[in-house]
């Protein structure tokens, strides 16, 4: 049986695409986005840092997932943060987890 609500990536995104996406969308963070951090992270990361990746920075890359979200990699100095992305409603970006990743996955997409 064929699983819809997984996290593997089905498709690359390219940035061009990504951008006309997001463009004109209120982003907001789930509620559920801090749910795996410590308490100690929690004081770290602010919704306003995962925001401004969104709406301001570039993705290293972008892919589209089974389940219909975004798997969004951004290069930091310490590695990469992937943040999961939804396109919740018409005019709202749900940034939805994210955690810290050394390196970005090689994923094989062809099927």
């Amino acid at each position: 049986m064929e699983n819809n609500y997984t996290t593997e990536p089905i498709k690359e995104i390219d940035n061009l695409s990504f951008k006309n996406l997001k463009s004109n969308k209120e982003i907001i963070v789930s509620p559920h986005a801090f749910d795996m951090l410590s308490e100690r992270q929690r004081k770290i990361f602010k919704e306003e840092e995962l925001i401004y990746m969104v709406d301001k920075e570039t993705p290293r890359k972008v892919y589209l997932q089974k389940n219909n979200r975004y798997a969004c990699f951004y290069r930091k100095a310490d590695g990469y943060r992937k943040l999961i992305l939804e396109f919740e409603e018409k005019n709202i970006l749900s940034i939805v987890t994210f955690m810290d990743l050394r390196e970005i996955p090689k994923y094989n997409l062809e099927k």
